[in-house]
């Protein structure tokens, strides 16, 4: 059986940035497993089985020991991600890729996907551990056509409303990615509404105005419902 390991930041990435691709992965007989670094900021690990078992992951663990690192909402504290030693996370990706021999690595992109520093700090110890781990490795992006049609829905349903931290902004349009596509968009609606109750399957204009406008989980979520909710797009991490 072919092995995935799905390595991200904090709980909720999963829902966010490869919930398509997993689906798809153990709809196809892959073995896939999460590591997660952090617990996030209110003890959302307590979602994470739930959240698995609905997008196809069969496993979870910590990323590194447990509490090693913290997610302290996109500050650099001195026990996060962002802040920690490059090498220590390489390390933590090499030995968790050890234990489970994948064939394949899913984590965010280059730029995180969001810009959050914690994304940022994962991908790029993802990037590190390929120097001494044979696999393929792809990071999640969203493009900034989808990017900007997120925003034009929002415009529509609630003109002059600004929503997202300003650092989702999507790689060009005609970057080359790799589309996986799986997940019935209702498990993916569910597994969001897991971490934050309604943010899947309310109507995006009731939601607007309730969530921090800063949010760019409910930025990410009117772009999926302009763009759609089956589809995750990838750049190829494994050669650069």
């Amino acid at each position: 059986m072919r092995t995935a390991l799905v390595v991200h930041a904090h709980p909720d990435d999963e829902v966010f940035t490869t919930a398509a691709a997993t689906a798809l992965l153990q709809e196809q007989g892959w073995h896939v497993v999460l590591r997660v670094a952090t617990a996030g900021m209110h003890g959302s690990a307590d979602h994470l089985t739930a959240s698995c078992a609905l997008l196809g992951i069969n496993e979870w663990d910590w990323l590194g020991a447990p509490d090693q690192w913290i997610d302290d909402g996109g500050r650099s504290g001195p026990r996060t991600l962002a802040a920690a030693p490059p090498d220590d996370i390489a390390a933590a990706v090499e030995q968790a890729a050890l234990a489970v021999n994948p064939q394949l690595i899913l984590t965010v992109g280059r730029d995180g996907l969001t810009g959050h520093p914690d994304h940022i700090a994962i991908s790029q110890g993802v990037q590190r551990a390929l120097r001494r781990i044979d696999c393929q490795a792809l990071g999640a992006r969203v493009r900034a056509q989808d990017v900007r049609a997120g925003e034009a829905l929002v415009q529509r349903l609630a003109p002059g409303e600004q929503i997202g931290s300003g650092q989702v902004t999507g790689c060009p349009d005609d970057a080359p990615l790799e589309e996986m596509s799986g997940a019935f968009e209702q498990r993916r609606r569910q597994a969001m509404d897991e971490y934050y109750p309604g943010l899947g399957s309310k109507p995006l204009a009731e939601l607007i105005g309730v969530h921090r406008a800063s949010s760019d989980g409910l930025l990410l979520r009117a772009v999926f419902d302009a763009a759609g909710w089956q589809v995750d797009r990838f750049e190829d991490l494994t050669n650069h």
